[in-house]
């Protein structure tokens, strides 16, 4: 295994606001390139992650500490192929053979995150379904109960929403900085929140434009999570390279 040499830490760069659209679409070009390898990864993510479900609990947390390891090898991919060379579906393990410790110990901090999130949802719905008297309005057939009930739930989606937005923000780089400039996984994850704090425009037009995508790609029967995933895969490594640009 190797292990990190001396990490090289650089300041984020600004993207213009356009450039949320561009890393989609450039991120489609890397998988036009390479369709069927890119086809070929996702359908064995997918396996992996199918198989590692049918353990109980230690498959979903295996998952989620695995994830990293399998994006930065994806990462590693992008950059053989911006230099000319070849995307291969080994390169979904390629993340086994550089930099794994901190790879792993990435998964480890945002699952760690995940479960501070989901604790805080159950806390939230348990006191505050309580204090509210939800529970107790709706045994006795109050119907304004199901109006609070439907309150109360857009509320914890709300505090949800706004607790994993910025744990997915500390994590979206990440792997790529881990991988491709030795930053350790604490850097990594204060470098990736940093870069996607300076440039949280480009990334609501990202975004917004990735949902519709998400809503396109569920409409096909799932079958265009086979582009999709491909595409924002290589769309991190696009934005990495606007973002934390080579010297």
């Amino acid at each position: 295994m190797t292990q990190i040499s001396s990490p090289i830490i650089c300041r984020p760069h600004v993207a213009e606001f356009g450039r949320g659209i561009a890393w989609l679409t450039e991120g489609f070009g890397y998988f036009q390139k390479d369709a069927l390898a890119w086809i070929g990864v996702t359908i064995l993510w997918f396996v992996i992650i199918l198989a590692l479900a049918f353990i109980p609990l230690l498959g979903g947390l295996a998952n989620a500490v695995l994830t990293p390891v399998f994006i930065a090898g994806l990462m590693l991919g992008c950059r053989a192929r911006a230099q000319g060379g070849e995307f291969q579906v080994a390169h979904l393990f390629a993340g086994f053979s550089k930099n794994t410790g901190q790879l792993i110990v990435l998964g480890l901090l945002y699952l760690a995150g995940m479960i501070a999130i989901v604790i805080l949802m159950m806390i939230l719905i348990i006191f505050g379904a309580g204090g509210m008297g939800v529970v107790e309005k709706l045994h006795t057939g109050d119907i304004s109960a199901l109006t609070n009930n439907l309150m109360f739930m857009l509320l914890i989606c709300l505090v949800v929403a706004a607790l994993y937005v910025p744990l997915l923000m500390a994590f979206w780089f990440a792997p790529a900085l881990v991988i491709l400039r030795n930053a350790d996984a604490v850097d990594a994850v204060k470098l990736s929140f940093n870069g996607c704090l300076m440039n949280i425009m480009p990334f609501i037009l990202y975004g917004i434009v990735g949902l519709v995508l998400s809503i396109m790609a569920i409409i096909t029967m799932g079958f265009g999570l086979l582009v999709l995933v491909p595409v924002v895969t290589a769309s991190i490594y696009v934005a990495y390279q606007d973002i934390y640009p080579d010297k």
